[in-house]
């Protein structure tokens, strides 16, 4: 489908408002609507620039809708895309901040809150699942983020010391593989 403003604007709109609140459920959505159904990008544009995006500083699903609207439109895609991903939140938690301490302590709304966690976690978990079959991690690499998380989790490790550790051991493997060829 050719790809116009609006159009544009329509698919981040959609993407926000399905994932008010988590930067990371946004993937999925957006993939789909980007990649899947308009094939405004391939899946390996998507994939670069989610990467970018990852090691980026700052609110992830703005970064995301700001690096793949100008991928595809330009600076003007890129507003597009950041105001698209902005206004549902933005609606949703003015209407919220309204009425929300009046209703809060209500049974059906702190049933709504816990039951939205589990939604939450596998709005998650499905684009990390989508990423691992493209990430080139297999049974043999899988222990490095499963310790990582482990050792962030169950030990208190900061993610800090993580980081320089694993870039330190991929430096050190990249040099002795490089080496022996």
């Amino acid at each position: 489908m050719p790809v116009n403003l609006f159009t544009l604007f329509m698919a981040f709109l959609k993407a926000g408002g399905l994932t008010v609140g988590n930067g990371y459920a946004i993937v999925e959505p957006l993939r789909h609507a980007l990649v899947s159904e308009n094939k405004w990008l391939t899946e390996e544009n998507f994939s670069a620039d989610l990467a970018i995006v990852q090691a980026m500083p700052g609110i992830f699903s703005l970064n995301l809708a700001i690096c793949l609207g100008k991928r595809i439109y330009g600076r003007r895609g890129m507003a597009v895309a950041l105001t698209g991903t902005l206004l549902p939140a933005l609606v949703i938690l003015i209407v919220l901040a309204t009425c929300f301490e009046s209703v809060r302590h209500f049974p059906a709304v702190e049933t709504f809150l816990k039951g939205a966690r589990p939604a939450i976690v596998a709005a998650v978990l499905l684009p990390c699942l989508k990423m691992w079959r493209h990430s080139g991690i297999v049974l043999s690499t899988v222990w490095i983020p499963v310790g990582a998380a482990l050792a962030i989790v169950l030990l208190g490790v900061s993610p800090t010391y993580i980081i320089i550790a694993l870039t330190a051991l991929g430096l050190l493997y990249g040099f002795l593989v490089r080496a022996d060829s």
